[in-house]
């Protein structure tokens, strides 16, 4: 099976090409020039040069594809990133989307939880949650794509929508997440917010991935997600994990979001994507829970232990990678 992967070096994209390649699977990966592909050193693929807006590029990258996954996202929040979240997460999800359908080519657009809404209060949200975060920056941009990706479908593509949690895993793991193993096993972190995370394995969810370009229904959205866990427990197993200190003062929830906004300005001034925001803030003292039910009954998706997620994640942190 010839499978393209638009966006396929950074975090959960060099997790699917090595789950691909260890399963025998031809794997293309489509970058930016300028892209590192360090995260894929270990396994044999193609690479293919082009940028996002270059249809003809796509065109012909998709033509010779049996399967593309689009994994390629901008997750900025800052205001002066919006023209390029339009360009990557709307325009380049419309573009590929399109061109997937004239050639007939079966298509996983990997969209976010961040899609698909926040859950009420005491609720478990699943695909079915009336979206709700047109504050959020990041997730309008993936709600919008995921609307006009549909639109593609009701003219005959073949497109399955995939939208993962929060994610953690050893391999190609983000510097954020990195930081705070690191802090905690230094016990540098000392505050711990109230809510909690749909905490998925990358190791569970590229194999949803996969699932979701053989089995999955065309139209579908899959929320491919894991435990949901407080916040409180995941910084207390990553303290057990890498032999650290958790925190032990917890925030107050309705801070939060103001705490984040003062982060944003700061970072914003500076010219740098700041690492908390105030959708952050209040994502976090939120319980951010769901439930992957429809995936596990239609797909055959399988949620492993998410301990063993967080002990994976430490080695590579810590610097003994898992892989």
């Amino acid at each position: 099976m010839r499978n393209l992967l638009i966006g396929g070096n950074g975090f959960i994209g060099s997790n699917l090409a090595i789950y691909l390649a260890r399963r025998g699977e031809e794997v293309t990966v489509y970058h930016r020039a300028s892209s590192s592909l360090e995260n894929l050193a270990s396994i044999p693929f193609h690479s293919e040069v082009g940028e996002i807006g270059d249809e003809a590029r796509l065109n012909q990258c998709i033509a010779q594809s049996d399967v593309v996954f689009n994994l390629a996202a901008c997750t900025s929040p800052l205001p002066r990133d919006e023209a390029q979240r339009q360009a990557i997460n709307v325009d380049g999800a419309q573009r590929i989307a399109r061109l997937a359908r004239k050639r007939g080519v079966r298509l996983v657009h990997v969209s976010s939880i961040a899609a698909v809404g926040s859950p009420g209060r005491g609720q478990v949200a699943d695909e079915t949650l009336p979206f709700n975060r047109q504050h959020d920056p990041y997730g309008s941009s993936k709600y919008q794509a995921d609307q006009l990706v549909l639109q593609e479908v009701s003219q005959g593509a073949n497109i399955v929508i995939a939208c993962p949690g929060n994610v953690v895993g050893g391999h190609a793991m983000k510097p954020t997440q990195k930081n705070n193993f690191v802090a905690i096993s230094q016990g540098r972190m000392k505050l711990y917010p109230p809510g909690g995370v749909c905490l998925a394995d990358v190791d569970d969810l590229v194999n949803g991935l996969y699932l979701c370009g053989q089995k999955g229904r065309s139209g579908q959205r899959y929320l491919l997600g894991g435990h949901n866990v407080l916040f409180k427990d995941y910084f207390e197993e990553i303290a057990r994990a890498t032999g650290g200190k958790a925190p032990q003062i917890p925030l107050p929830g309705f801070l939060l979001p103001v705490m984040g906004w003062g982060v944003e300005v700061v970072f914003g001034a500076l010219g740098r994507v700041p690492p908390v925001n105030r959708d952050t803030g209040d994502v976090v003292s939120r319980k951010m829970y769901y439930t992957s039910q429809k995936a596990c009954t239609e797909l055959g998706y399988t949620i492993g232990d998410w301990r063993e997620a967080i002990r994976k994640a430490s080695r590579t942190a810590m610097g003994t990678p898992a892989r």
